[in-house]
């Protein structure tokens, strides 16, 4: 059974599968969003476009129709664009009063030709029924302006329901040490959790982000979280969350959505700019104070998966599914070189402690390190792995680094001299992510199979193990929401 990394990972069904077989899931389509609950729409009542079809059109057809990926040139996301139709035939897209004559409405029959959802199963009865109902009902449009993003505002108003007590552990797509060393900060399924690494236990459940957390980043200062997340194929966003001195988060700040997941945060040395990259293979920098946008740029042609700052902040480094390291000046923003030696999706990137040198992990089963200022010319390459190196981190100091991918080894180098000091192992899976405490005393890595392991980078041993599986009844925790 295969697996692939976390980007593509179906949640939702991850847990319908651990309820049903009492066993992780694997792999999901990669395009397979969560299932959104379409309401039963009353026999009496007129259909409502954003209450009754709107969830429909989300959950069936904008992974595939939108302003990045428009099949047939067919945008889906405002009713105006609905309205007018794409290339896919001749015809009135919709015709109020009268589905025959609406050829949105044979798109989604199951004799349509193209049929829609294309290459899947048809819509079942119930939900085309809804929208032919619509129509013959004049298929009316109830929000405010039928220009605006109705997608965004379905996924907004929808409602979340995060369970008291997860069925099995969730693989770890983010974690991060909080500030002070003692808690670590991991991915759950809407919310964030807060373990506490001594005794493994639950702390603290935080709701309020998108279903999928995919990075988590402190500010220098550790007054500040940053979070990547969000629903693949429907929305992202990067939210910015106070700290308090116990360590509780604030209400979080939204800096940006998109109508596709975000995957990477990095906060400048000063902890002024936050850089963010995702699916729309956009780089957006913020200022952390006010939450101004001050730079966006179009440079990939893939997923922005990871970014970092160069330890002066003078410059931004970036991994991408286009198979590319690029390097932009952190100033103006403009590319500055490119690095294209892993010819496989690049998943990591960071900084040599000089910041003479780059560090990306990829696709190719290796970590790369090269010299921007030579054209990007590679200097060394890291090896040893069984597959794909999904995260990087170098240490404060500068000194070590460590790396992990799909195998369940943690590997740590030297910086300067690409040797490997330890190979940390213990995980029975994948590894996705880890995490460097700020002083360099502890690694975290975070497992496909919902494990979270502390480690002594000094000399290898492992400290502690923790177990993400909120609420359920095996696992011990300090379960306060």
């Amino acid at each position: 059974m295969t697996r692939q990394h976390p980007i593509g990972l179906g949640l939702l069904a991850l847990f319908a599968s651990a309820l049903l077989l009492g066993i992780p899931a694997r792999a999901q389509d990669e395009t397979e969003p969560e299932a959104i609950a379409v309401p039963e729409v009353d026999a009496e009542a007129e259909v409502s476009f954003l209450k009754d079809v709107a969830p429909i059109l989300v959950e069936n057809c904008v992974g595939c129709h939108n302003p990045k990926k428009a099949e047939s040139r067919y945008d889906l996301t405002t009713f105006a664009l609905l309205a007018k139709g794409g290339a896919m035939g001749e015809g009135i897209m919709l015709e109020p009063g009268d589905p025959d004559l609406s050829y949105f409405v044979e798109l989604i029959r199951p004799e349509g030709a193209p049929r829609m959802p294309w290459k899947a199963d048809p819509l079942d009865e119930q939900k085309r029924m809804v929208i032919e109902r619509w129509v013959a009902e004049g298929a009316e449009y109830d929000g405010e302006d039928p220009s605006s993003d109705w997608v965004a505002l379905v996924n907004r108003t929808r409602e979340v329901v995060i369970p008291d007590a997860y069925p099995y552990p969730m693989p770890i797509t983010a974690i991060a040490f909080a500030p002070g060393g003692e808690h670590i900060v991991a991915s759950g399924y809407h919310e964030l959790n807060t373990y506490a690494i001594a005794d493994g236990s639950l702390v603290r459940r935080s709701p309020g982000v998108a279903e999928r957390v995919y990075d988590l980043a402190f500010s220098p200062d550790g007054t500040r979280l940053a979070v990547a997340a969000g629903d693949p194929g429907r929305l992202g966003e990067a939210t910015l969350w106070g700290v308090t001195d116990a360590g509780e988060f604030t209400e979080p700040k939204r800096l940006v959505e998109s109508d596709d997941a975000l995957y990477c945060v990095a906060f400048s040395p000063d902890g002024k700019r936050l850089a963010v990259g995702g699916a729309d293979r956009t780089i957006r920098v913020f200022d952390v104070a006010s939450g101004d946008r001050l730079a966006e740029v179009e440079d990939h042609a893939d997923w922005v998966l990871d970014v970092a700052f160069s330890p002066d902040g003078s410059r931004l480094a970036t991994a991408s599914r286009d198979k590319t390291s690029k390097l932009f000046d952190a100033n103006s923003y403009e590319s500055l070189v490119t690095f294209p030696g892993h010819g496989e999706a690049v998943y990591c990137v960071g900084f040599s402690g000089d910041g003479k040198t780059v560090f990306s992990g990829g696709g190719d089963a290796r970590v790369r390190n090269w010299n921007p200022d030579e054209d990007a010319k590679q200097v060394r390459e890291l090896g040893g792995f069984s597959g794909p190196v999904f995260d990087l981190k170098l240490f404060a100091d500068g000194q070590s680094l460590a790396a992990s991918g799909a195998d369940p080894v943690v590997r740590l180098f030297n910086a300067a001299d690409g040797a490997q000091s330890h190979a940390l192992q213990g995980h029975e899976d994948w590894v996705y992510r880890l995490a460097v405490s700020p002083d360099g005393s502890s690694v975290a890595s975070g497992c496909w199979d919902g494990s979270i392991k502390v480690w002594n980078p000094a000399d290898g041993t492992l400290r502690s193990t923790l177990i993400a599986v909120p609420g359920h009844p095996d696992a011990e925790t300090a379960d306060a929401r």
